[in-house]
C-alpha cells in the first residue's frame, strides 16, 4: 500500500515541532506515511526539515496558489500554523475539496486543524471566574459561539456543512498549553513565558485585573499524543459516504460540524495563582524581596504588558476534553505545571545574563 500523503503547515511552531517530532519516533512512521511540509527559510528547510526526511516546500501561509495545490495533492494536511488565517485555511480546503477521488486508496482527504480554547473567552479581564466549562461532545452549547470570538471565523469554515462526504475535517482546540516542547523548531510556548517575560522587565510579578479568571491547561507532550492518536484514527474511519455505524467495530469518531477536540489536563487554574507563584520565585531568587504581584488595570496595560495580554490572559476559557479520553483512550501523564513556571523563570533569567 502506499505511504499516506501528509502535508503540514507549523512545522517549526511549538505545537507542528512537537507532534511531528513525536509522529517521527514511532516505529512504523517511515512505512506509513510521506511528508511534505510548509517552510518560510531556506536555511530551516535545509537544516532542520530535510533531514527528518521531510520534503519542505518554501513558502508561507500568504502564498495561496502553493496551499491549495499542496493539499490537492495531499491524503492529510495538519494545520499547526496561524489559527486565524482565514485566507489560507480556505485555500487549504478549496485544494482538499478539488483533490482526485481514488477508487483504491483513500478517498475523502483529512483536514486537522489547529484552533485554541480562545475560542471560549469572556471578557473578564481578571475580575472574576466563571462557572461555565465547555465540553468538546456538546454541539448545541459550542454552536453558541458567536463569529467574533477569536479563532470562530476560521472554525466555522472547516466545519461547514458543505465539507460533509467531502473531507473529514477536525479541529484540535488546546487550552494555556505549558512545558517544553521537543523537533524541529522553537520549544516554547506563549501564555506563561509572556507573563514571565512581562514580570521580568518590571522586575514585579504581574496580573491582569485581580487574576480571578480561570483556564485549562495541558502539556505540550500530553497535546502531541493526542494529535497522533486523533490521526491515526482518522485514517481507520470508513471511506464509503454511505456508511452506517453498523458497518465499522469501533465508533464513528465525530468531525465536520461535530469537529471540535478540547485537550484538558487536569485540575483548571486562575492566572492569579501563576502571578502568586512567579512573586514567590521572584522573592526566593532575589529578584524583588517582597514577593508581592502587581494588578493591572486596562489603563495601566499599555505601560506593562505587550498589546492583546488583557484578553489573552484576562478572560476565562474552561474547557472538557470528553472526545479525547472517551473516543481516543488519551490520557495526559504530565502534572507539574508550578514545576514548569519556575524552570520558565530560571530560563528567561539564565538569557538575560
Amino acid at each position: 500500500m502506499a505511504p499516506t500523503k501528509v502535508f503540514i503547515t507549523g512545522v517549526t511552531g511549538y505545537i507542528g515541532s512537537t507532534a511531528i517530532d513525536l509522529l517521527l519516533h514511532k516505529k512504523d512512521t517511515a512505512s506509513k506515511y510521506s511528508f511534505r511540509a510548509l517552510v518560510r527559510s531556506p536555511e530551516k528547510a535545509e537544516n532542520n526539515i530535510r533531514p527528518l526526511g521531510i520534503v519542505p516546500v518554501l513558502g508561507s501561509l500568504d502564498d495561496l496558489d502553493l496551499l491549495e495545490k499542496e493539499a490537492a495533492n495531499a491524503d492529510v494536511v495538519l494545520s499547526f500554523a496561524d489559527a486565524d488565517h482565514l485566507k489560507s485555511t480556505q485555500a487549504i480546503l478549496k485544494g482538499l475539496k478539488h483533490r482526485p477521488r481514488p477508487q483504491d486508496g483513500r478517498r475523502r482527504p483529512i483536514l486537522i486543524h489547529t484552533s485554541g480554547t480562545g475560542v471560549l473567552l469572556d471578557g473578564a479581564y481578571g475580575s472574576r471566574s466563571s462557572d461555565v466549562i465547555y465540553y468538546d461532545n456538546d454541539v448545541a452549547q459550542l454552536s453558541t459561539l458567536g463569529p467574533d470570538q477569536p479563532h470562530r471565523i476560521v472554525d466555522l469554515e472547516i466545519i461547514s456543512p458543505s465539507l460533509i462526504n467531502v473531507v473529514d475535517t477536525y479541529i484540535v482546540a488546546p487550552p494555556t498549553i505549558w512545558g517544553f516542547g521537543t523537533g524541529p523548531g522553537n520549544h516554547n510556548s506563549i501564555q506563561i513565558p509572556h507573563m514571565v517575560r512581562a514580570s521580568l522587565k518590571h522586575q514585579q510579578a504581574l496580573q491582569i485585573g485581580d487574576g480571578l479568571n480561570i483556564w485549562s491547561k495541558v502539556h505540550v507532550i500530553d497535546l502531541a499524543h493526542l494529535y497522533v492518536s486523533l490521526l491515526e484514527s482518522a485514517l481507520q474511519e470508513p471511506q464509503d459516504d454511505n456508511s452506517s455505524q453498523t458497518d465499522i467495530k469501533h465508533l464513528p469518531l465525530p468531525k465536520n460540524d461535530d469537529a471540535y477536540y478540547f485537550v484538558q489536563e487536569g485540575k483548571d487554574f486562575k492566572y492569579g495563582e501563576v502571578a502568586q507563584e512567579i512573586a514567590k520565585i521572584f522573592k526566593n531568587i532575589g529578584i524583588n524581596e517582597h514577593g508581592t504581584v502587581k494588578k493591572t488595570t486596562p489603563e495601566e496595560e499599555a505601560a506593562y504588558w505587550p498589546p492583546g495580554s488583557g484578553l489573552l490572559l484576562g478572560g476565562n476559557s474552561r474547557s472538557r476534553a470528553i472526545k479525547a479520553r472517551e473516543l481516543l483512550r488519551w490520557e495526559p501523564k504530565y502534572t507539574d505545571f508550578n514545576g514548569y513556571i519556575a524552570e520558565e523563570i530560571h530560563r528567561q533569567v539564565n538569557l538575560q545574563e
